[in-house]
């Protein structure tokens, strides 16, 4: 360990120096731009500055320049990714590590490696602060790109990935012996599992009919599992239910299965072959084995237990299908136990009838505690009278055991484990100093740190090790939102961006958080004690909390995160110097609120000077009057949590250097200007204040201006201010919200965003003019940039002047317009070319006809609440209309289009051929619809017709064989239903019927079966006649089918 230790501080060496590369970049710079400026210019000698350590002398030319900075390139260039490379080791060898770690000698090199390796990060985070800054100058200066070309390519040869494979891990296996003559207070959990199981219940009759033939096999072997955290009992449970005698007698044969490694089928196969006594050859395939295991319980009712079953199943679904189908030939009652603590595994191998395994409840857990910790359950054992110090002595052990008994929060292990560790010292002292310390601090044994929770913890991938051991930076019972924890882990480099989310759900689904109690909101988790003693324990070198003055003196001397939580206890000047002790710092939680701004001042511009390597910092700034320059000294810093509600008005200038930041929360703040250079925080991903909010994923940018505590002028100022200068690099979908502004920013431009795809605007009440859509007029040359636009989304933005726009962009896909300002009717002619469009929602007042007869892509179109459209247009003028114009369209909505006469010309089924749904409502003026049209749409599934009182009641109504759902609401002109046109074996099975206020209606032609209708509602159809019973007006009616 020593040898590849050695070898890793000699590939890391640069590490040691991180300024080394802040001067080389300082050097390299100037140099590029002079060299390449020099080119363009003459071909006169360079003029270069004398002086300092990466000066060129006098004179020296520009190729001799160019070749030196070529060979310094390619010497940094080898030491990074070396360094990248063998950082991505050593991660490895860090997991492989934290197996032994109890033991000093490996405890040592763990520590010594993490130390490494955080020095390593750093450098290469130094490396990627330059890479954008580089990028950023070269933005600036678009005209002159060409100067950084050298440096650029060098930028993209180096390529930060590192793969390395995991050591393969092995699990610890259970059995179904159980090591302990009887489980303590759990008589009635199994009890209830043993009636699930169906030891006592009446012997389950199978359904009648199964409609799925995957379901029939679930209900002919029912899967149960148990699902609870570590450590709560459920191996236990599992053997306590297999030595059970009437278990024994219910069952033919239980087999025993620990699943513990990866999920295998063949392995599990194997082994339910074995404990059935059934012998197999190592060169059986899977079809061999299957077929075994298949003859072996054909005759058989079986109890299957597959025991610890971890998350690797989730990899193959496939596998444990095939597994499950070949253990469904066992006899009638067979069943399969599972206990696992991951509830996806529990959704995947059965859909119902989880069992969630609970701590044990007060009064049973202290009486297990006091056996643990005693030997006895009584308060005077009978031996007592042996040990007269005990009798003396027990009932303050008590007194101590009770205080310690909620932390351990109804873990028998937990309750097991400490206990054991209290009986081997009864003295009181050591009582209290592990009801002092909380676990954490004490020298312990390997079997004495509660197994279950560390085992949990050492199999977790290496990137969750660290998400779930940075928590131990906040005290116990703190309460977490998945998104805070998310862009920690992110600005901590632990996750990408994209897979913070899917990690938390990960460390849910393994118990390390839960959910908080209801009053704390859905949204809230919290870390069991014991789990958050486990964090503590993992990261005791790294993560530190001050909660009182004695504690300053406690530190860990390599220390990386560090929270105060002391409610102000100690004087700022007592916090400044650890500063100075530990510029090593990646994270620092300050949540303190200091009374007066001048004491905390020197303390904040401390933390900006002295920790240069810090990513994560949150501070109370409820004092705070502004903040210092010195944060632009802070390039490693990623996340700002400013916490409470404060005055500060701006942030720091210097804020603009801060290329790496991604998250500033601020939301007790309402920021009234911002630094120029605001927009060059590229890496930007959130800022929340609260008057605004930014949110940018990858490619996706949402801004939203939620309340203003301002007037309007200054409201108005700030909203274009605050857009103005925000970060817009290569975007492909904006999205803005509550936007006050009149005009658009001037970004908002198709030569700044020419990778654009989606656009929205929302309840942008104020805005006049959208920049994007001026190079569509037609004296424009730039129209063509506009092609990647593909959704555009605009609703309640009632003042954008459409006037003079003649065409939309032929790229597009998805148009929603609602509300979405003034212009005249020709606005209608602009989607003559979107050929392309696939989805068309429209509510406009000033529109009085629609040409869509080009939308030949159309699949859904929604119009409503169009008071002045008149028609819909699908050919344009002297032209026919090839059949099948429209064969994408398959969903017509037309609602509150009180001007509209006719839908004839529109919704003919020669033109739509795939047409599944067609809803008509509140159209008072419409007299002409094809109802006697209808049985041609061969694929209409859903007919709706509401309020519309003018239709034309010459027409009778005719009905596809395809209809599923008929809705007649509010048409009083409606008589006759005719489908006698349908043939016998093209009746309307599964039909839902509904006919409201349709005073007219007199009858079904060819009447519907009952046996057809699947549910029927009438009402207010007071001539209907030719309708027999069960069907009553005004009630629902469901009919099964086969029903007599």
């Amino acid at each position: 360990m020593d040898k590849v230790f050695g070898i890793f501080k000699g590939a890391a060496g640069l590490a040691a120096d991180a300024n080394a590369i802040h001067e080389f970049f300082k050097w390299l710079r100037p140099r590029v731009f002079d060299a390449i400026c020099s080119q363009q210019q003459q071909p006169h000698l360079l003029q270069v500055g004398s002086g300092g350590a990466g000066s060129a002398p006098a004179g020296e030319s520009r190729t001799a320049a160019l070749h030196q900075i070529n060979g310094r390139l390619q010497k940094l260039e080898h030491d990074l990714q070396l360094i990248q490379s063998t950082t991505s080791t050593m991660y490895d060898l860090i997991d492989r590590l934290e197996w032994h770690s109890h033991k000093e000698t490996e405890a040592r090199h763990l520590r010594q490696m993490k130390d490494v390796v955080y020095d390593a990060e750093d450098l290469l985070d130094e490396y990627n602060y330059y890479v954008i800054k580089v990028k950023v100058d070269a933005s600036k200066n678009l005209g002159q790109d060409r100067m950084h070309e050298p440096f650029l390519e060098f930028l993209d040869s180096v390529n930060f990935s590192g793969n390395f494979s995991k050591a393969q891990l092995v699990r610890p296996e259970t059995c179904r012996v159980l090591d302990e003559s009887h489980i303590f207070g759990r008589e009635q959990e199994l009890k209830e599992l043993k009636q699930m199981l169906g030891v006592h219940g009446r012997k389950r009759s199978r359904p009648a009919v199964h409609t799925n033939t995957t379901e029939a096999r679930r209900m002919e072997l029912p899967v149960l599992p148990i699902v609870g955290m570590g450590g709560v009992g459920k191996t236990t449970m599992a053997q306590q239910i297999c030595e059970d005698e009437v278990v024994r007698k219910h069952f033919d044969c239980i087999i025993w299965i620990c699943v513990s490694d990866e999920f295998e089928v063949n392995k599990l196969t194997k082994d339910a072959l074995e404990s059935l006594g059934v012998k197999s050859q190592d060169t059986d395939t899977r079809d061999t084995l299957m077929v075994n295991l298949r003859d072996s319980i054909k005759s058989k009712k079986f109890l299957l237990v597959l025991d610890d079953m971890w998350d690797d199943v989730l990899k193959d679904e496939k596998g444990w299908r095939t597994f499950h189908r070949t253990l469904s030939n066992g006899l009638d009652g067979s069943m399969i136990l599972v206990t696992t603590r991951s509830s996806k595994v529990a959704n995947l191998v059965s859909d119902s009838n989880h069992y969630e395994l609970k701590g044990l409840q007060d009064g049973v857990f202290w009486n297990f505690f006091k056996l643990c910790a005693f030997g006895s359950v009584q308060s005077w054992s009978n031996n007592s009278h042996n040990r007269p110090e005990l009798q003396r002595i027990r009932p303050e052990l008590e007194r101590i055991g009770r205080a310690i008994l909620p932390k351990l929060k109804g873990s028998p292990l937990a309750a097991k484990t400490l206990g054991r560790l209290l009986k081997s010292n009864l003295r009181i002292e050591h009582w209290e100093d592990i009801l002092r310390s909380e676990l954490w601090t004490l020298e312990q044994e390997e079997t004495d740190i509660l197994p279950a929770l560390r085992l949990s913890y050492i199999y977790l991938p290496h990137h969750m090790k660290r998400c779930f051991s940075i928590c131990a930076l906040y005290p116990k019972d703190q309460r977490f939102e998945k998104e805070f924890l998310a862009d920690i882990w992110v600005a901590q480099g632990y996750v990408e961006a994209e897979d913070a989310s899917s990690c938390f759900d990960d460390l849910v689904n393994r118990s390390f958080f839960q959910k908080a109690a209801h009053q704390d909101g859905n949204n809230k988790y919290v870390i069991h004690d014991l789990l958050h003693d486990t964090a503590q324990l993992v990261s005791k070198n790294e993560c530190f909390i001050i909660q009182h003055v004695s504690d300053l003196a406690k530190i860990p001397p390599k220390v990386r995160h560090l929270s105060i939580f002391t409610n102000g206890n100690i004087r700022c000047a007592e916090l400044v110097y650890i500063f100075t002790q530990n510029k090593q710092l990646r994270s620092l939680v300050c949540n303190d609120s200091y009374q007066y701004w001048e004491p905390f001042a020197p303390m904040i511009d401390g933390w900006f000077k002295e920790l240069q390597n810090i990513r994560v910092l949150c501070f109370d700034i409820s004092t705070v009057r502004k903040l210092p320059e010195s944060i632009g000294n802070s390039k490693h810093l990623r996340y700002i949590g400013l916490l409470g509600n404060s005055t500060l008005e701006t942030l720091p200038s210097s804020v603009s250097c801060l290329y790496h930041v991604q998250t500033i929360n601020a939301k007790g703040c309402v920021f009234k200007r911002y630094p120029q250079g605001f927009s060059d925080l590229i890496s930007l991903k959130k800022f929340e204040s609260m008057c605004f909010i930014y949110n940018k994923d990858k490619d996706k940018q949402c801004l939203e201006w939620p309340i203003m505590w301002t007037t309007p002028d200054e409201q108005l100022q700030m909203t274009e201010e605050h857009i103005e200068l925000l970060p817009h690099w290569n975007l492909e979908h904006l999205t803005m919200k509550y936007y006050l502004g009149k005009f658009c920013p001037s970004w908002l431009r198709p030569d700044c965003l020419k990778m654009l795809i989606s656009l929205k605007l929302s309840y942008c009440k104020n805005i006049q003019s959208l920049l994007f859509f001026d190079p569509l007029f037609p004296d424009s040359e730039d129209s063509k940039n506009i092609c990647h636009l593909e959704v555009l989304d605009i609703q309640h933005c009632p003042n954008i002047n459409w006037q003079g726009l003649v065409a939309l962009p032929s790229s597009l896909r998805k148009v929603i317009l609602v509300n979405f300002g003034h212009s005249t009717d020709h606005f209608g002619s602009c989607f003559r070319g979107l050929t392309l469009l696939t989805y068309l929602e429209i509510q406009c007042e000033f529109l009085m006809s629609i040409c869509i007869s080009n939308l030949r892509s159309l699949e859904d179109l929604h119009i409503y609440q169009c008071s002045s459209l008149t028609s819909i247009c699908v050919s344009e003028a002297n032209s026919s209309r090839p059949v099948g114009v429209f064969s994408f369209l398959s969903k017509v909505n037309i609602s509150l289009c009180n001007a509209v006469l006719s839908l004839d010309e529109f919704l003919m089924p020669a033109y739509m051929p795939v047409m599944k749904t067609i809803h008509v409502e509140s159209c008072r003026k419409l007299a002409l619809l094809p109802i006697d049209e209808l049985h041609r749409f061969s694929c209409l599934e859903v007919l709706r017709i509401e309020s519309c009182p003018n239709l034309n009641t010459r027409r009778i109504m005719t009905l596809p064989s395809s209809l599923r759902k008929l809705s007649l609401l509010g048409c009083p002109s409606i008589e006759f239903i005719d489908n006698s046109h349908l043939a016998s074996s093209m009746t309307l099975k599964g039909l839902s019927l509904k006919l409201i206020s349709c005073p007219d209606f007199i009858s079904i032609v060819g009447a519907i079966s009952v046996s057809e209708i699947q549910s029927g509602y009438i009402d207010d159809c007071p001539k209907l006649m030719e309708m027999t019973q069960p069907f009553t007006r005004g009630h629902y009616w469901y009919v099964l089918r086969n029903h007599t």
